[in-house]
C-alpha cells in the first residue's frame, strides 16, 4: 500500500496526474446465521443503501455492479459497487464485500444425521436449563427471558419428539415381526412406555406448535441449528480463530484494493456478535489493519445482552484498543426479544454503556414497525418478539427499512 501511494506522490509531482483519486468507502455486510431462508444478501443491503443515495440526491443516476473476488485461492467474496452517474462521469460511492462465515461456524454441525443433530440439541438445552430458570428471577440486563424460556422449551420438545421415535419405529418394526411371526416381544424401559408418552404427549404439542406459529418450521430449525453452532462458538471457541483469520484475511486484501479507504463494517444479529470479537478481542490484539482502516461499526439487532446473559464470562478481559479509534451505531428494536439497546431498562433513548469495560458507547438509534407492544399471551406463543428480529427490512429491496435511519446517521456522523 505505501508503494501504490509513493507512486501517486510521484505522479502529482511530474504533472500525470492534477489530483488524487477519490477514495471511495468500503462496507463489510457481516449477516446474520439465520438468513438463508429470507435470502437476505449483500446485493440487497446495498441496494438498499443506493436507493437511499437515489432518495436524497437530484441529478445523479445510480447503479450496481456485482462481482466475485477471491480474498484467498479457496474463499469467495461478493463485491457490490454502487457507482455514480452524472454530467457524462462515473464515480465509484460505495464498495460492499460480503464476508461468509456460515459454512465455516455450521460445518461440523451439519455433517451430522438428524438423530445426532437432535441428541446434540437436547444435551445443549438440558445443559443450559440451571440459567435458563436462573435468569427468570435474575436478568442480569436482558428483560426478555420468558421468551426465550420459551422458544428453549419448544427446543427441548422438539428434541423430545424426534427421540421418542425411536422407540417408536422399534413398536412398529416388533409389530410387523409379531405379525408374521407371531411372537411377543414387550418394548418397555424401565417400566415406562415411551412410546405411548411420544404419541400420547411429545409429538401431539409439537404438531400444535408447528402449526400455530406462523414460518415455524423455518423459524425453529433456524434457530435450533443456530443455538448449537453459536454456543459451541461462545461456550469453546470453536471454529472462531477460522472465523476471525479468515475476517482477518478479507480486510488484508481490502487494505490492498482500496488505497487509504477507510472501512465500515454492517453487521446483523450474530454477524455483530463476531464483529464485536474482531474488534475487541479476547487475548490478542487487533490487527495494524483494523486499527488503522475500521473506523465504523454498524450493528443491527444485535444480542449482545443476550449474550451476555447466558454466557457471563464471554466478555471479560477484552482488549479495549479500538476504543478512540471508532464510532458505533446500533439499531434497536424494543420489540425486538434479541436485540440490545445498551441502557439498564427496556426503554427508547441513548445509550447508556457499550460492551464491558470499554469506554465507547454507540449512537442508538430505535427503529420500529409498529407501535410498541406489551405482554400478551399471543404475542407470547405466537413467539411475535422473536419475529420481529427478521423486521429491520422489508424482504423487497424497495420496501422501507432501517437503512434510511443509518444513512442519514452516517452523514451526521461524517463518516459518509
Amino acid at each position: 500500500m505505501k508503494i501504490k501511494i509513493i507512486f501517486i506522490n510521484v505522479f502529482l509531482t511530474l504533472g500525470v496526474i492534477d489530483k488524487i483519486p477519490q477514495m471511495s468507502k468500503v462496507g463489510i455486510y457481516i449477516t446474520g446465521l439465520g438468513e438463508t431462508f429470507q435470502q437476505e444478501s449483500v446485493e440487497k443491503y446495498a441496494a438498499r443503501f443506493k436507493n437511499e443515495l437515489s432518495y436524497n440526491s437530484t441529478g445523479s443516476i445510480f447503479e450496481l455492479k456485482t462481482e466475485k473476488i477471491n480474498y484467498q485461492e479457496d474463499k469467495l467474496s461478493t463485491l457490490v459497487t454502487i457507482i455514480e452517474k452524472k454530467n457524462n462521469e462515473e464515480n465509484i460511492i460505495y464498495k460492499f464485500y460480503d464476508f461468509k462465515y456460515r459454512e465455516i461456524l455450521t460445518e461440523k454441525f451439519n455433517k451430522y444425521n438428524i438423530l445426532y443433530k437432535n441428541v446434540l440439541l437436547f444435551i445443549l438445552v438440558v445443559k443450559k436449563f440451571p440459567i435458563l430458570l436462573k435468569r427468570l428471577f435474575f436478568y442480569n440486563g436482558y428483560n426478555r427471558t420468558g421468551q426465550t424460556f420459551y422458544i428453549f422449551l419448544i427446543f427441548l420438545i422438539i428434541s423430545l419428539a424426534i427421540l421418542f421415535m425411536i422407540p417408536s419405529a422399534i413398536l412398529a418394526l416388533t409389530t410387523l415381526i409379531n405379525k408374521f411371526t407371531e411372537l411377543k416381544l414387550p418394548f418397555k424401559i424401565a417400566n415406562i412406555d415411551f412410546t405411548y408418552f411420544s404419541v400420547m404427549f411429545v409429538m401431539p404439542i409439537t404438531t400444535l406448535l408447528l402449526l400455530i406459529i406462523p414460518k415455524s418450521k423455518e423459524i425453529v430449525t433456524s434457530l435450533a441449528t443456530e443455538f448449537a453452532c453459536v454456543d459451541s462458538y461462545i461456550q469453546y471457541g470453536d471454529q472462531s480463530q477460522l472465523i476471525l483469520g479468515n475476517l482477518d484475511l478479507l480486510i488484508e486484501y481490502i487494505c490492498e484494493t482500496n488505497i487509504d479507504s477507510k472501512i465500515h463494517l454492517h453487521t446483523y444479529s450474530l454477524g455483530s456478535i463476531l464483529a464485536l470479537d474482531l474488534l475487541y478481542p479476547i487475548g490478542n490484539v487487533p490487527s495494524n489493519n483494523t486499527k488503522n482502516s475500521i473506523e465504523l461499526l454498524i450493528s443491527i439487532g444485535t444480542p449482545y445482552e443476550f449474550t451476555k446473559a447466558y454466557y457471563t464470562s464471554f466478555y471479560n478481559n477484552r482488549c479495549l484498543d479500538m476504543d478512540d479509534k471508532l464510532k458505533w451505531i446500533n439499531v434497536y428494536s424494543i420489540s425486538d426479544a434479541l436485540a440490545t439497546n445498551f441502557k439498564k431498562d427496556g426503554s427508547i433513548g441513548e445509550a447508556e454503556f457499550g460492551i464491558k469495560n470499554s469506554l465507547l458507547i454507540p449512537i442508538n438509534i430505535n427503529y420500529e414497525i409498529s407501535p410498541v407492544q406489551g405482554f400478551s399471551l399471543i404475542n407470547f406463543i405466537t413467539l411475535y418478539h422473536l419475529k420481529i428480529h427478521q423486521h429491520y427490512w422489508d424482504a423487497s429491496i424497495n420496501g422501507q427499512s432501517c437503512m434510511r435511519m443509518i444513512f442519514n446517521k452516517m452523514i451526521a456522523e461524517k463518516v459518509f
